[in-house]
């Protein structure tokens, strides 16, 4: 054999070796499920300690948590001052005061409805409250106060639950809406008003309520459950077109909104997260003082979210019967409680936070622990599931 034919053989040999080997396959990885977009919900409430549901919802991502991202304007006097932009549909969700604006939109043919609680005038639960400026309160004593001819006294706006409730306190002294002068102010502007003379008692709201009472601006004489116990006074409202046009997204709002409600009443009724609650609230309410929070009357906020139709019902009869509103209403219309229903279905009965056991003494055998008084659902009185409510004396 040859060496040019070895050398040949050699060559060949080699190039076979340096033959590059087939590619890897490399997989494709194909991309995951794509997360659905957050949805815009436009809110309009009062900075006022019974939009806490909202507020504990947003801060703690209850509204996140259902896709929802909560963009939030404060009114300062909600329910009348709110109720233009949600009309138009500016607004999807309010919170505020019942008004005749309210029942008035609806019988134009504007499709809003009332959805869920935002504040009722229950029980140990008066929130909303009678104050009045210093100089009627000889000494302090609420024994000797009263209410008197041409006492100046303020609402939010004309025909207002503030307003109902008013006449309610003219009657307890003997007298009618007639013989005193209603001021339409926010509010913010009632203790100012209170301070400088230009409201001699009214109709005032926590947080506002313990502020005036630190800072020595009027005395509280009651809360408003001593002339009109269970009065609906506020509540959530939906607009048409966040009903008709995006109603999944209404119903997860909902969801996220009785979550916060339920927290509120963990922490104020059995003190679970108070503290940490109460610092989440002054960042939205107009008090910042946590120490006032100890000393504010609780809001009634059903931790299921129901409302107190009869109570709605005799106040809507009021405000037509005042001129208010100018044809009576279909409250089986206007009232859609199908949201916080289904809500409640989706989380289950509201379950109080277990309330610890206090330690023994040393050498001491354990004490029963006293029972608290429940409604059969669990709730504690006044909080729980019935939608009906005295009517209106």
């Amino acid at each position: 054999m040859s060496s040019r034919f070895l050398m040949l053989a050699g060559l060949m040999a080699l190039g076979a070796c340096d033959t590059p080997e087939a590619p890897t396959p490399v997989a494709v990885l194909s991309p995951g499920p794509v997360a659905p977009a957050m949805q815009k919900v436009s809110i309009g409430a009062s900075p006022v300690l019974s939009s806490a549901g909202i507020f504990i919802a947003i801060e703690r991502g209850y509204f996140a948590e259902e896709g929802i991202e909560a963009d939030t304007t404060t009114f300062a006097s909600s329910g009348a001052e709110l109720l233009p932009s949600l009309v138009k549909g500016d607004l999807d969700v309010g919170g505020g005061n019942i008004s005749a604006g309210l029942y008035n939109a609806f019988n134009d043919g504007h499709g809003l409805r009332i959805v869920a609680d935002k504040g009722t005038v229950m029980k140990d639960c008066g929130y909303l409250a009678l104050i009045a400026a210093n100089q009627h309160v000889p000494d302090g004593d609420v024994s000797k106060f009263e209410i008197k001819k041409g006492f100046r006294m303020g609402t939010t706006a004309p025909g207002v639950s503030q307003e109902i409730v008013t006449e309610r306190w003219a009657q307890h002294y003997g007298l009618t809406l007639d013989d005193i002068e209603i001021v339409h102010l926010p509010y913010s502007g009632f203790l100012p008003a209170l301070a400088n003379g230009g409201l001699d008692a009214t109709v005032q709201i926590e947080p506002h309520v313990a502020k005036a009472v630190a800072e020595g601006i009027a005395v509280r004489i009651a809360g408003d459950e001593v002339v009109y116990e269970d009065q609906q006074s506020a509540a959530i409202f939906f607009s048409e077109k966040f009903i008709t046009e995006r109603p999944e997204v209404a119903q997860a709002w909902m969801k996220a909104y009785v979550r916060g409600l339920r927290d509120y009443n963990d922490a104020f009724f059995y003190d679970h997260r108070y503290d940490e609650t109460v610092a989440l609230l002054t960042q939205w309410t107009k008090v910042k003082e946590i120490e006032l929070y100890s000393q504010m009357v609780p809001v009634g906020l059903k931790p299921d979210g129901s409302l107190y139709t009869d109570a709605l019902a005799a106040d809507a009869q009021w405000l037509t019967e005042h001129g208010y509103v100018k044809a009576p209403v279909d409250m089986s219309l206007v009232v859609d409680t199908s949201f916080v229903e289904k809500a409640n279905q989706e989380l289950g009965p509201y379950v109080p936070p277990k309330q610890p056991e206090p330690a023994a003494a040393v050498n001491e055998a354990p004490k029963p622990k006293p029972k608290r008084v429940m409604n059969p659902d669990g709730m504690r009185p006044g909080v729980g599931k019935g939608k009906k409510a005295r009517k209106a004396q």
